[in-house]
């Protein structure tokens, strides 16, 4: 398996789309639920140059199979690659739904 998915973390690829659908980018991330803060977040790496590098935006991300709403914020944008924030907008992609 690529990435690593548990109840509250994941770390590998993700897909991260317009909210219309549209594939701005794929990156690398790292997220997590946040309990303190009922949320989820983390961070994406991106290839410098891509539709999120260097922009907040409101985008979907899919994680192995699973979809989140979530706010970008630029971290920095240097070399070949972006970093950029993480803020879940709603409910979080890294939890199974009941089967």
């Amino acid at each position: 398996m690529i990435g690593q998915m548990a109840s509250s973390s994941y770390s590998g690829p993700v897909r991260i789309s317009d909210t219309t659908g549209n594939l701005l980018a794929i990156g690398t991330a790292l997220l997590e639920d946040e309990p303190e803060s009922h949320n989820w977040g983390g961070s994406i790496e991106v290839m410098a140059g891509t539709g999120v590098a260097g922009k907040a935006l409101v985008v979907d991300i899919e994680a192995d199979g699973r979809r989140g709403r979530a706010q970008l914020l630029p971290l920095d944008n240097k070399g070949e690659t972006a970093h950029l924030r993480v803020i879940g907008l709603g409910p979080s992609p890294l939890l199974s739904s009941a089967s």
